[in-house]
């Protein structure tokens, strides 16, 4: 490590160890998306020190996401959310490799590209996005690399992470391993395996307008403490696959939390 290196994340130490910061340093991951949850997500990693991060996001910003999305601003109102993003993040570690696309996910080659050179996949594209998101595991597995989602739900969020040789995205949303990826209608993913627990806060809101919500046909609610939850778990989760401290909960487990319920979960979908 460099002295401009260690002087950064100095802070770290001690709670890491150096060559625990080192490896931190040699990692490299790949996070599709960085809105809420995405953007945070890439500011925790280069936080902690990781030395190459790959981020892409087609979309702009709107004012709808000043509330809870790293990067957003009324300046950045309009302007690409990866590129924002990747500024912020080079400003924090000018060292670090960032390497930024506007592409997003559309197709095999797309996924493949993007995963290349990674140790971790990250994918925190919108909902509905479920095409996507399977190309990208797909991708991720080829190349024997983990892959996990984190989503903001409500007060909380929820993280699953999947081992290469594990279970596919396809099996834990209850699709066909063949499923024609081009057939929306087959894509449909049943509620619970989205959001296994529903918040007692959430009561109110009809599964008809959560199931609109998780196909993207309607916005949800979201606020800094759910994406901001949802960031800190992956974090977690990513530096845990880094250093290897502990057993990993694979899916179909999932980790839960929820600070209004005060609820932690380790579940496992059934």
């Amino acid at each position: 490590m460099n002295d401009l290196y260690k002087s950064i994340f100095s802070r770290n130490i001690g709670l890491l160890s150096e060559s625990e910061q080192d490896k931190i340093r040699r990692s490299a991951m790949a996070i599709a998306g960085v809105g809420g949850v995405g953007g945070l997500l890439a500011e925790r990693l280069i936080r902690l020190g990781v030395g190459k991060i790959k981020i892409t996001d087609p979309d702009s910003f709107e004012e709808s996401n000043l509330n809870r999305q790293f990067g957003s601003s009324m300046v950045n109102v309009g302007k690409n959310k990866a590129e924002v993003v990747f500024r912020h993040l080079k400003d924090i570690n000018p060292q670090a490799q960032i390497f930024c696309s506007k592409d997003g996910i559309k197709t095999e080659n797309d996924a493949s590209f993007f995963v290349s050179g990674c140790d971790v996949i990250i994918d925190e594209m919108d909902f509905g996005l479920f095409r996507e998101s399977i190309l990208l595991q797909r991708a991720a597995r080829q190349r024997g690399m983990h892959y996990l989602f984190a989503t903001a739900i409500g007060f909380g969020a929820l993280v699953v992470v999947f081992d290469p040789q594990g279970l596919t995205l396809e099996e834990y949303n209850n699709l066909s391993p063949d499923v024609d990826l081009n057939d929306i209608e087959k894509l449909g993913v049943p509620l619970e395996r989205i959001v296994p627990v529903i918040p007692s806060y959430a009561s109110s809101i009809s599964v008809d307008t959560i199931q609109k919500m998780i196909t993207g046909e309607m916005p949800g609610p979201a606020t800094s403490i759910g994406v901001g939850i949802a960031s800190i778990l992956a974090a977690n989760e990513v530096l845990n696959l880094i250093l290897q401290r502990r057993e990993v909960a694979k899916a179909p487990q999932y980790t839960y939390i929820d600070l209004v319920d005060r609820k932690f979960i380790i579940g496992t979908i059934t």
